[in-house]
């Protein structure tokens, strides 16, 4: 074989890189990632795929072929990949396209998007590369070859060009290996991977249909135009135009096309099951998981798909950088394109998505209903479910988070708006009052309703307490529980708010008292008292407690409560007597007073007293009351009063069930009225 005198002499190929060729490699930004360890490999495609259109035009689908070989260290077929060897029936290295790669930066293929720094990715990443092309030169089929690596000052070494052998094929073949640290270490190992990175970076080509025959060889062999077709199960493109900042030679129109593909070909093994790609002159520049934004899992007739989206167009095409990873525009346009693809994504796959909204619809519906603080949400359901949660939001403390974070931005809205109809005058005053009144009783209402739902939830716990604590020995729960949940034990009303105890189970005129002891020694709050009556630690069934409310002209309340169940009684521990002696202990004394010594009520003759005992109707209680006073039964026939003159005091006897029945009552009515049965 006769060595064939090239177009440029040896000083011309040693002075071909007349720059810092090391810092140029070493400032090439490609961080060691399992993506970014194939980039080399997509560039040899990518190089593959130019040389194939170059010669045979419009017809390199057809008649293009490339071939991917996998090199590995060993003969296992999960032994570390060591290399790749790319071999295409292509155009071949030319003078003119050696010309073009021994030049960095070079502006020969700008016009199909490259930046001339491809191969640049091969010196980075593998400690030697081969080079062997076939090639046409006045009529004559050569063959060229040349090692490329960093292993010298001039990086390309042992270049040759010769007659090709009678056996030749047009094309080109190249061999990277061995892989460098740490890129090793990131290189995916399973052929299948390998061949849905392939796809993916090149999606394009196969979404569209216009890719040669390219096979992946290793311990399988895979057509990966086979590989694509036979996990796809179903497509779409959508044309879309966008309001960017353009230049004189970029327009705004864009294609997005849209695959379901077998859950087999996920592209990522780490991450999102959805991706979205951005291709920048026929090559993915961008990828990104799109999972949180469409709330999916797998999609397809049998729940086996992904999706994968592409973007395309002459914009990504011309903002495109140099390493192929990203793109040059503003933030604000990548997010404007982002949104425009991933609304794109959700009209392809609205069948699924209108799923979500279902299940987020109901979801938000029933938590409406346990939480009627947000009632005002309830009669926009569908329209608040679309504009407010995204499709990732699904959980029911996510939908509780945006409806508590909503309905907090509402009333600030209101407020502000209150604020604003005081600072501007009469102007229009008559409908902005008839708009933000509506608002107000709307959000009243969702708060009538949130505690009208707490009740409900009390009286429920109640109901719970007054069943038998062991079913086998029928015992009954101690007093103690349900005075605790009516009214905590020992407290005061310094210590609660009218909304921190239920006293309304027993009367709705009581929720809204605002003084009050629980267990309490009357010498601490009855002035000119020094009684220390109280219920005994070891008494467990004397529970009592007093309270006022505001205005001279009140009763003073007594409520006593007895152990479910309780069936000892007799005259020596009657609770009509228990109570009435309650009121004896206050007359000693000359007013109520608070823990600051401020009289709250002061107490004579005239001072009325309402007690109440609250207990389970047992033989022996029938019987000590129908010798007191409150032995009258009331109407309904379900309890009994009385009144003592002497103590100017009535008393009324009401069984458990009667008080749980009465504000059952009470409360349904408040759930008819607000629409929550």
């Amino acid at each position: 074989m006769t060595l064939v005198e090239a177009d440029f002499s040896e000083a011309e190929e040693r002075s071909a890189f007349l720059f810092d060729l090391r810092g140029r490699v070493r400032n090439l930004s490609l961080p060691a990632s399992a993506a970014n360890s194939l980039i080399p490999l997509f560039e040899a495609i990518s190089n593959s795929l130019h040389a194939v259109e170059a010669r045979f035009g419009d017809n390199f689908p057809e008649a293009g072929e490339i071939e991917v070989e996998v090199l590995r260290s060993g003969q296992q077929e999960d032994a570390a990949v060591s290399g790749f060897m790319v071999r295409d029936n292509g155009i071949g290295l030319s003078d003119i396209n050696m010309k073009s790669f021994r030049t960095s930066d070079s502006p020969h293929k700008i016009s199909k998007g490259g930046k001339g720094v491809g191969r640049l990715t091969w010196l980075k990443t593998f400690g030697d590369c081969e080079i062997r092309s076939w090639f046409e030169r006045d009529g004559k089929p050569l063959q060229r070859s040349f090692g490329f690596s960093m292993k010298q000052e001039n990086p390309i070494a042992r270049h040759t060009v010769t007659v090709a052998p009678h056996s030749f094929k047009y094309g080109t073949e190249v061999r990277l290996a061995p892989f460098l640290s740490p890129y090793d270490a990131h290189c995916p190992k399973r052929t299948g991977t390998i061949a849905a990175k392939i796809v993916g970076h090149f999606l394009n080509y196969f979404a569209v249909g216009k890719v040669p025959n390219i096979t992946l060889f290793d311990s399988e062999t895979v057509d990966l135009g086979a590989f694509f077709k036979e996990n796809q199960s179903r497509n779409d493109v959508e044309p879309v135009s966008l309001p960017l900042p353009l230049g004189p030679e970029e327009h705004s129109d864009f294609e997005i096309f849209h695959v379901l593909l077998k859950k087999q070909l996920r592209f990522h093994d780490s991450g999102g099951l959805h991706w979205l790609f951005q291709a920048g002159n026929g090559r993915v520049a961008k990828q990104e998981p799109i999972d949180s934004q469409l709330g999916l899992k797998y999609v397809g007739e049998d729940r086996d798909c992904v999706y994968v989206g592409l973007v395309a167009g002459k914009y990504l095409d011309a903002h495109v950088n140099q390493e192929r990873t990203g793109f040059t525009f503003s933030d604000d346009d990548a997010k404007l394109i982002h949104k425009a693809a991933v609304d794109s994504a959700k009209r392809f796959l609205s069948d699924y998505i209108l799923e979500i909204r279902t299940r987020q619809i109901a979801t938000t519906d029933k938590l409406i209903r346990a939480n009627p603080q947000f009632l005002p949400f309830r009669d926009g359901l569908e329209d608040f479910v679309e504009h407010n949660l995204s499709l990732g939001t699904q959980g029911e403390e996510d939908i509780f988070l945006e409806l508590s974070r909503r309905k907090l931005r509402a009333k600030r809205k209101l407020d502000s708006e209150i604020i604003s109809l005081k600072n501007d005058g009469v102007q229009q005053l008559e409908q902005e009052i008839q708009r933000i009144t509506k608002a107000l009783n709307t959000e009243k209402k969702s708060s009538l309703a949130e505690y009208v739902v707490r009740r409900k939830e009390i009286l429920e716990l109640l109901d719970s307490s007054l069943a038998f604590v062991d079913q086998e020995k029928q015992r009954y729960y101690k007093e103690e529980y349900i005075h605790e949940l009516i009214v905590p034990i020992r407290s005061s009303s310094e210590e609660l708010d009218y909304n921190q105890h239920n006293l309304w189970i027993l009367d709705d005129r009581l929720a809204f008292y605002t003084f009050f002891r629980s267990d309490k020694p009357f010498k601490t709050y009855v002035d000119g008292s020094d009684s220390t009556k109280e219920p005994d630690v070891a008494i467990v069934f004397e529970r009592a407690l007093a309270f006022q409310r505001e205005g001279r002209d009140e009763p003073i309340v007594i409520v006593e409560f007895k152990r479910p169940g309780r069936d000892d009684y007799d005259g020596n521990s009657s609770p009509v007597a228990q109570v009435l002696d309650y009121v004896d202990v206050f007359r000693s004394g000359t007013a109520v007073k608070d823990r600051a010594g401020k009289i709250i009520k002061p107490i004579d003759l005239s001072t009325r007293f309402i007690c109440f005992v609250v207990a389970d109707f047992t033989e022996t209680l029938k019987k000590v009351i129908r010798t007191s006073v409150a032995n009258n039964p009331t109407a309904d026939g379900q309890g009994f009063f009385g009144y003592s003159r002497e103590h100017n005091a009535t008393v009324e006897v009401v069984p458990y069930d009667k008080v749980l029945h009465d504000a059952r009552v009470r409360n349904e009515a408040f759930f008819s009225r607000l629409g929550l049965l």
